[in-house]
Formats: C-alpha cells, sequence, structure tokens
C-alpha cells in the first residue's frame, strides 16, 4: 500500500487531530510520516533490485499462514485509510444537501460512484481512466 502524504483526506485528517489534541500528537506524526517515507523507499529499493513488487516476493518466500494473515493486514490498512475518505464525502453531501440527505445516503452514494467510475470493464479499462485518456489525446 502506497502512502499518498498530501491527499486532502490526509491533511483533513492531520488538522482536525491537531486542532483537537494540540501538540500532544505531533511526535506520532512525525514518526508515522519518517516510518512510511522508510517503508516507502525500502519497497522502491526492492522492487529496483529484484524487479518485483513486495507482493510476490512475500507469496514466494512465505508459508500459507503467514500470507493469509499480510492478507488480511493489507485489507485492514486500506479499510483504515479509505473509511476517512468515504465518511467525509458523505458528511459533505449532508451539508451540501443541507440536511435533506441522511448521513447514511451520503454514504452510499460516496461509495456506489465506485461502480460508475471505477469498475472493471469487459475491456479491462476504468471508464475514468478512458476519460481521462481521452482528455489528454487533444
Amino acid at each position: 500500500m502506497s502512502i499518498a502524504f498530501l491527499d486532502p483526506g490526509n491533511l483533513e485528517g492531520d488538522l482536525q487531530a491537531g486542532a483537537i489534541a494540540g501538540y500532544s500528537l505531533l511526535w506520532l506524526l512525525m514518526w508515522a510520516t519518517a516510518m512510511g517515507l522508510l517503508i516507502q523507499l525500502l519497497s522502491a529499493r526492492l522492487g529496483v533490485a529484484t524487479g518485483r513488487h513486495l507482493a510476490e516476493l512475500c507469496r514466494d518466500e512465505y508459508p500459507d499462514w503467514a500470507r493469509l494473515i499480510l492478507w488480511f493486514m493489507a485489507e485492514v490498512a486500506l479499510i483504515g485509510a479509505d473509511i476517512q475518505e468515504v465518511i467525509g464525502s458523505a458528511i459533505a453531501i449532508q451539508i451540501l444537501s443541507r440536511g435533506v440527505l441522511p448521513l447514511w445516503a451520503g454514504v452510499l452514494i460516496t461509495a456506489s460512484d465506485w461502480y460508475v467510475f471505477d469498475f472493471p470493464s469487459p475491456f479491462q479499462i476504468c471508464e475514468l481512466n478512458a476519460l481521462i485518456r481521452l482528455g489528454k489525446r487533444r
């Protein structure tokens, strides 16, 4: 899982945590950022040296029980990274609709946009990626 340090969800989460906790979480944030950068650096070096990514190497080197644990941990990390984006978008939809749409409807709308934009087509090209590619050709 790659860490996007400057995406709006992470920046908003950092600002909100800072507003609530003040400076008490500053060292935690610094160490989390440093460890994320270190893991990305080591993963990039591993890819350059072997020509394979970390998931391929883990699949080939670890036993089945360890691979399942690593897979579960990766899924939990992905859910943890994306849940704030989904809930934030749902809150934004509720605010923009002036409370007409409840929070659960905003979550459904946000989650369903994956089916519209990212669902793989029979041609193995996501529709959103195809639109971006068409825009770059002009």
